[in-house]
């Protein structure tokens, strides 16, 4: 990549959580407990060695590292001393390709206290327990990992890791005592931080593992943004982020399961501050997209050279080494009043037919799709609500071309997170062939006013998700908790 394509490769974070989560991946910082975006501006400072003094403000700070960066700072980044998503994000590109570039050092806040050896300076920290796991995984061979209740991490991770490494280890001792007894082969240092109650191993314990580990077998620094070496092992590695990163709660009736409640969910992007998505009768799917960036931004360490996620009007939602879109596809319906549940469509829309095209036939492309349950606005309360909360807003609610209510959800229960890839042309051509794949128009948008017409929509693909399941494209599937 030359150095003026970093722009292009660039996709802006969407929110702040987003924008936040992707400057502590990128500096390697810890969250402080400082709120709101005041601690990932502090994280850009230290990691570029800036003084300020105590008393500047959150704008004052984001325009020496604007300027730190070489960043034109705008005066539409600040607001009430504050710095706002279009000022995070221009630091935030700034900081990338400083990245990039190699002219700043991640900060080693997540660099266990002992690693301090000359022998262990080209180790990167993992950001997060999940990137751990995969890295440390992927080092062996094991396949695929994902987190237990609670964000605890399996046995079988130690396991491999002995099996493949330290095959004399008695893998029947406690996850602790191996984990310890692993540490002691590696000459990397075991203490109390490594480990958390509840015979948990804590981020800093599985560093020092995967510290050991890559220095054993003269990988350490390679392994750097945590890039897997195929699309398989990568999808894996992001579906299983996206299932720990939702936890279940208990309903009324006693019922562990993850729901996304549309008026929390709505509200959740409204502070966020999302045009697109509140507003929508699918916002499901916005909610995931959002939801879904923040949280695989915050587990994994980014790529120093992003591949490209923008062609034509399309950008894709998210990339390590290959490029992933986020969809959610209502499988089922859910009747609150009976409990009676019916199919929902077998098909899932998925993108710009030329834009999927083009960035297939260049480099791939996947999506991961969250599978679930529509719970049906069966009295129309929700939708009422939401339709009272755009006109508060001064946004006026668009006729239907056909003169209909589409079924509207009040709740969604997401059920999986599945990852699919075309890895060329020729797949997209087989997936067409095989009728995992086919090509529609889309309705028309909403008109503007009662008796006109909406405007024309670009064709889309359709994924036929029981024909892809069963086809090459299928790269992994995660179950959230029953």
């Amino acid at each position: 990549m030359d150095a003026g394509d970093q722009g292009q490769f660039f996709l802006p974070a969407a929110t702040m959580a987003e924008a936040i989560a992707r400057v502590y991946s990128l500096t390697g910082a810890v969250p402080r407990g400082t709120r709101g975006e005041k601690g990932a501006i502090l994280a850009l400072r230290d990691v570029l060695g800036l003084e300020t003094d105590i008393a500047d403000t959150n704008s004052r700070t984001g325009a020496l590292i604007a300027f730190s960066l070489g960043v034109e700072w705008l005066p539409s980044y600040e607001e009430r001393n504050k710095v706002n998503l279009d000022g995070m994000n221009a630091l935030l590109e700034g900081a990338a390709e400083a990245y990039r570039l190699g002219s700043f050092a991640r900060l080693a806040a997540r660099r266990p206290a002992g690693l301090d050896d000359p022998k262990w300076s080209a180790f990167e920290p993992a950001a997060s327990k999940i990137e751990a796991v995969n890295r440390i995984s992927q080092l062996t061979g094991s396949g695929p990992e994902r987190l237990g209740p609670g964000s605890k991490e399996q046995k079988s991770v130690l396991i491999n890791l002995s099996t493949n490494l330290v095959p004399h280890l008695d893998t029947r001792l406690t996850k602790t005592k191996l984990g310890k007894a692993l540490a002691e082969f590696f000459g990397a240092p075991w203490t109390d931080q490594c480990e958390s109650t509840g015979e948990t191993i804590s981020l800093t314990g599985l560093n020092t593992l995967l510290a050991g580990a890559e220095l054993r077998l003269g990988r350490l620094g390679i392994a750097r943004a945590m890039l897997l070496g195929t699309p398989e092992q990568e999808g894996k590695a992001l579906a299983a982020a996206l299932v720990d990163g939702w936890r279940a709660t208990t309903d009324e009736g006693g019922r562990r399961r993850v729901l996304w409640d549309g008026r929390e969910s709505i509200a959740w992007m409204e502070k966020q501050g999302l045009t697109r998505g509140p507003n929508d009768n699918e916002w499901q799917g916005f909610y995931y997209e959002a939801k879904g960036r923040e949280l695989l931004n915050a587990a994994f360490t980014p790529n120093p050279n992003p591949p490209r996620i923008s062609y034509g009007r399309t950008d894709f939602d998210y990339s390590l080494q290959f490029v992933w879109d986020l969809k959610a596809h209502t499988e089922m319906w859910r009747t609150p009043s009976t409990g009676a549940v019916t199919r929902g469509q077998s098909a899932a829309p998925l993108n710009d037919q030329v834009a999927m095209s083009q960035c297939i036939g260049e480099q791939g492309l996947g999506f991961l799709m969250v599978g679930g349950v529509g719970i049906e606005d069966e009295d129309g309360s929700f939708v009422a609500w939401q339709r009272e909360q755009k006109k508060a807003k001064g946004v006026k609610s668009k006729p239907s071309n056909s003169g209909r209510s589409r079924r509207r959800k009040a709740g969604f229960e997401p059920q999986h997170v599945e990852a699919f890839f075309f890895h060329d042309r020729e797949a997209l051509t087989g997936a067409l062939l095989a009728g995992q794949l086919t090509g529609f128009n889309q309705g028309l948008q909403a008109p503007d006013a009662e008796g006109e017409q909406g405007r024309a929509r670009r064709p889309k693909f359709n994924l036929s998700v029981g024909k892809a399941r069963g086809s090459d494209l299928a790269v992994a599937r995660f179950e959230w908790p029953a």
